[in-house]
């Protein structure tokens, strides 16, 4: 008795046809444990005698109701296909029920571990018969493209696995099936579960290799999204499918506007890995290109001659392979317009992955470039306003390649006249900016002239907007870093450029910019300090903006230049007073804007802080102190009403202070200490802002009215200037010897009244104004025809000695004591008849006391 028949597997055949699952179950498992026996070690010829007795009770056990019986079977009849002899009656039974059990549109299989042992059987059989699948072709793909979708994770896998073997065992016959079952892979992209997502990839990327690659505008668009997914496996998925279609898809050529922006996006992934494979893949599909097309006369040529990289090529940037190249210059017109649109995506990491992209094409693309620029360049443009600052930065990557590989007389005769037309937005300056960044010196220099007349043109560069601005300047670094010292050609250009932005530029940052690009500038293109470098360049500019100064308000271009260089270039507006003159009589006069001539005042006031700088450089300074006296300051010091003149006169004010004041401009009045010995230290150059005496009786005669009402004006500010205007110009007159009693005596009693003024800034003032007013007596003033103004300034002096504030009795005290030299006695007599009336007694005692020693 032979061994099969010692197992005695009728038995077991009878007890599979009982009714009760757990004999069936039972019989099973012992058939199980009989084929899995290894100690038996079956023949060939024994196993296909088992399989003769039992391959149709399993076949139809493959439907029992029991899933145990089920799953037994499909193990047990696994085991069987592996063991037997290849021959196509061992499946014929096998593959009609796993269609019907799972291929309709309501799968009978109800069990999740059935369907994936099922699919697994599936393999199994694809595995082994791979010569009798082909009549089973339309079968495979109906179980595959419906298991594919199962709910259940691993069965998804496994038949993805199912699918590629199937793909690789039968490629001629699956190629006529294949565009059935690529819309069930793809409905697995967006699964929650990676590892299903990654096995769909590998599918897809097996179906179109060895199947209908016509399904490529099907998937391209799906696989692209899932270059944006979270995980890096199923990223690393697309590369490596991509880089595979790139190498093997027969008809690759007709796809690869498809296939390069899978690959070549893998290149800018934030995995170093992913880097690392998507490099390695499309160096080695240039490789492959150019194998098989060696015996192309032009390739060849190119082969041959193009063994060196181009000397102006970007630093520490590997070149990509010529293959690599041919393959970019021969596709990038197909993918400018999709990377155009995707830039202005609404989704973010789009717009990102289309940037870094375009950076990828532009460094393979290389001279190729050329002629898609111009399609380019307005998507460029907009995308450089991105929010987002990867966008940007890879947007400006691939200008800078342009920049190397696009000569400047062609870009500048493509970029300019888009930046002509208006509507300047920092992206076009940004894009221009790297740009010009990229170019070669030689050739960018025989442009210079062209766009530094661009550049500086009025539309261009007066622009108040931070950003936009900073690209301006960036314009300029560009320039002076690769052109150097050619940039002397358009010094003035670059002048203007600079110095217009740097007027109008309102954050720090750019300010500091701004200077230093005008000192790179001054020292590369000329070799010259700034202040020399002014004083070539800024006449220019007044020029410039003189015509229009009677249109100016506060925010006019012209009037932020006119500023700055009152501001930044003193002395070379002093060289320049000439045209610096009538712009200030323009803007200044009663008819302009009253805000800008506030401004202006303000300006002004600070311009006159260095006046003995200023004036030093001018040809007739006493020339311009009456112009600018007579026409401008004292116009603006004549009260009127209104909030807003005002303010004009308290600025005017202020501005006659810092013009006529030699003492410290920057000092502060002192509450403590009353400046007495300004009479006595003044500086003996104080007067040149007057050429002779009759001059300043001219102005002294208009001006000493005017600011006797100014002290009793309403704002605080005001009243503290005119005072201080008071002593200055007694100061001045007193060089000249030409201050009279008459002088004296009809100022001082408005400036008695200060004493009581409500701010104490003011009263200390006055004090001061006091002591300058009465020490300006001429000596030959007769003391007895004035006796009753000196006895009124002492009254109204003395009773300040009791005020309630003792920094202000001690000031009152010392302004006494320098007062009292004018009439001694009658301060001595009006202390004694009065003295019962004071609570401060130890003023009057040092009062008494130093007229006594004096």
């Amino acid at each position: 008795m032979s061994r099969v028949e010692e197992l005695q597997l009728s038995e077991i055949c009878l007890s599979l046809q009982s009714t009760e699952k757990a004999k069936r179950i039972k019989s099973l498992e012992k058939m199980y444990d009989i084929i899995k026996d290894d100690d038996k070690q079956w023949s060939k010829e024994e196993i296909v005698k088992m399989w003769q007795i039992m391959n149709k009770h399993m076949a139809k056990h493959l439907t029992d109701p029991s899933e145990s019986c089920r799953n037994l079977s499909i193990d047990i009849t696994k085991i069987f296909l592996e063991s037997l002899p290849v021959f196509d009656k061992h499946i014929m039974y096998i593959i009609p029920i796993l269609v019907r059990r799972l291929s309709p549109q309501e799968i009978l299989e109800s069990s999740e571990e059935v369907r994936l042992n099922c699919v697994t059987l599936l393999r199994v059989i694809i595995r082994l018969y791979k010569d009798y699948l082909a009549v089973y072709i339309d079968d495979f793909i109906a179980i595959l493209s419906r298991t594919v979708m199962d709910n259940y994770q691993n069965v998804k896998r496994e038949s993805c696995e199912a699918i590629s073997e199937l793909a690789k065992s039968i490629p001629a016959q699956f190629y006529t099936k294949s565009e059935a079952i690529i819309k069930p892979i793809l409905s697995n992209f967006t699964h929650q579960h990676y590892r299903v997502r990654v096995a769909s990839v590998n599918a897809i990327g097996d179906v179109l290799q060895y199947g209908n690659s016509k399904s490529m505008t099907e998937v391209s668009t799906p696989l692209a999204e899932r270059l944006f997914d979270q995980s890096g496996a199923v990223r690393a998925a697309v590369v490596k499918v991509a880089g595979n279609w790139l190498v093997h898809l027969r008809d690759r050529y007709s796809w690869w506007y498809k296939i390069i922006p899978l690959l070549l996006t893998g290149l800018h992934d934030d995995i170093q890995e992913i880097r690392t494979t998507a490099a390695e893949l499309w160096d080695t599909a240039g490789k492959v290109y150019l194998q098989e097309n060696e015996s192309d006369e032009k390739i060849k040529d190119k082969m041959d001659y193009l063994i060196e990289d181009p000397q102006h090529y970007p630093p520490n940037i590997p070149r990509p392979n010529l293959g690599c190249r041919i393959i970019v210059q021969q596709n990038v017109g197909k993918l400018v317009g999709g990377i155009s649109r995707e830039l202005g995506d609404w989704k973010q990491d789009i717009r990102v992955r289309s940037a870094q992209l375009l950076a990828v094409l532009t460094l393979n693309s290389e001279q190729n470039i050329t002629q898609h620029i111009e399609n380019l360049l307005p998507a460029m443009y907009r995308a450089c306003n991105d929010e987002d600052q990867r966008v940007v930065d890879n947007v400006v990557l691939a200008a800078e390649y342009i920049g190397y590989f696009v000569p400047p007389n062609v870009y500048c005769g493509l970029v300019l006249p888009t930046l002509e037309d208006g509507n300047i937005t920092t992206g076009h300056l940004t894009v221009f900016a790297a740009i010009l960044r990229g170019s070669e010196r030689d050739s960018l220099s025989d442009e210079l002239m062209e766009i530094g007349k661009f550049l500086q043109a009025k539309h261009i560069c007066r622009s108040k907007k931070s950003n936009y601005q900073w690209q301006i300047l960036n314009c300029c670094e560009s320039l002076l870093q690769v052109c150097q010292q050619d940039c002397n050609v358009i010094a003035h250009d670059m002048f203007v450029i600079i110095f217009t932005v740097w007027s109008m530029a309102q954050t720090e940052k750019n300010q500091m910019f701004a200077k230093h690009l005008m000192e790179t500038l001054a020292k590369v293109a000329m070799n010259q300090e700034l202040t020399e470098f002014y004083a070539i360049h800024l006449r220019e500019i007044f020029i410039l903006i003189k015509d229009t100064a009677s249109n100016w308000n506060i925010y006019s271009p012209e009037f932020y230049l006119f500023k700055f260089c009152l501001s930044e270039a003193r002395t070379v507006c002093a060289k320049n007073i000439d045209l610096v003159q009538p712009i200030l009589e323009t803007t200044m006069n009663k008819d302009s804007d009253s805000e800008l001539r506030l401004k202006l005042f303000i300006i002004l006031s600070d311009f006159f802080m260095h006046r003995d700088e200023i004036l030093k450089e001018m040809k007739e300074p006493s020339n311009f102190v009456e112009k600018f006296l007579v026409n401008i300051l004292i116009p603006g010091l004549i009260w009127s009403a209104g909030k807003i003149a005002e303010a004009l006169r308290t600025a005017a004010t202020g501005c006659l202070c810092a013009l006529i004041d030699e003492s410290n401009h920057n000092e502060m009045i002192d509450k403590n200490k009353v400046r007495f010995d300004k009479l006595e230290n003044c500086s003996e150059n104080s007067s040149d802002i007057f050429i002779d005496k009759n001059q300043f009786l001219k102005i002294f005669d208009e001006l000493r009215p005017i600011l006797i009402s100014l002290v009793d004006d309403n704002a605080r500010k005001t009243r503290l200037y005119a005072l201080r205007a008071i002593c200055s110009i007694l100061n001045i007159g007193l060089k000249f010897s030409c201050i009279t009693d008459e002088n004296v005596i009809s100022t001082y009693p408005a400036v008695i009244k200060r004493l009581d003024d409500g701010c104490d800034d003011v009263r200390c003032a006055a004090v001061e104004a006091l002591v300058f007013i009465w020490r300006a007596l001429p000596s030959d003033y007769d003391l007895e025809f004035g006796k009753s103004h000196v006895d009124y300034l002492y009254t109204c002096m003395i009773v300040h000695l009791d005020d309630p504030e003792k920094e202000f009795q001690d000031l009152m005290l010392d302004a006494m004591i320098q007062l009292a030299k004018i009439h001694p006695q009658m301060l001595a007599q009006k202390i004694e008849k009065c003295r019962s009336n004071f609570r401060n007694q130890s003023a009057l005692d040092k009062l008494m006391k130093h007229m006594s020693l004096s």
